[in-house]
């Protein structure tokens, strides 16, 4: 029997494998397993080590989120992580927050222009931080009230609400946003 879900040959992707479950409370509950990892029960199928994927990172970090085994065989589809118990999200959510880290940028303290890269000096919380993003109009991503700037080396910083960080600090940024 061949599992494959790719033709090596044509290359392309079999139909009978592209079927998606979505899961919610119901059919799906979430524990730490005796190990410290994540583990799960769908459908009364138990799994003693799962792993969280954001299908939609960006535009919908709090949906479609991607169960897999540990060999990336997709189990189910959590639609809407708010359809799940406060101590199961707290669950679910701390498993992404391990694999999506972007720290929230609290303050900027300077930002200069040299050459089409941008050179930020940024407070995230207590901590200081340096970063460049280079060509700002290709690696800032505008969400809500916010914006990611994605730097040089893939790492993601966040501005939740643009209006909540100090006024200081938007006049510093202003002249580069387009």
């Amino acid at each position: 029997m061949n599992d494959r879900i790719i033709d090596e040959e044509r290359q392309i992707i079999a139909p009978e494998t592209l079927s998606t479950e979505y899961v919610n409370a119901d059919s799906c509950a979430f524990h730490k397993s005796d190990k410290g990892f994540l583990a799960a029960e769908i459908n009364g199928e138990k799994y003693d080590r799962v792993v969280l994927l954001r299908a939609l990172p960006l535009t919908f970090p709090d949906e479609y989120i991607c169960i897999t085994d540990v060999e990336r065989k997709e189990l189910g589809i959590i639609e809407k992580i708010s359809d799940f118990s406060p101590e199961q999200q707290e669950l679910i959510n701390d498993e992404l927050s391990k694999r999506y880290f972007s720290p929230v940028i609290t303050e900027i303290k300077s930002v200069k222009e040299k050459f089409g890269n941008f050179y930020f000096d940024v407070m995230l919380g207590d901590i200081k931080r340096n970063f460049t993003v280079k060509d700002l109009t290709k690696n800032i991503r505008y969400h809500g009230e916010g914006f990611d700037l994605i730097d040089v080396d893939g790492n993601r910083y966040r501005i939740i609400d643009y209006n909540g960080i100090p006024a200081k600090s938007r006049r510093k940024l202003e002249p580069y946003l387009y």
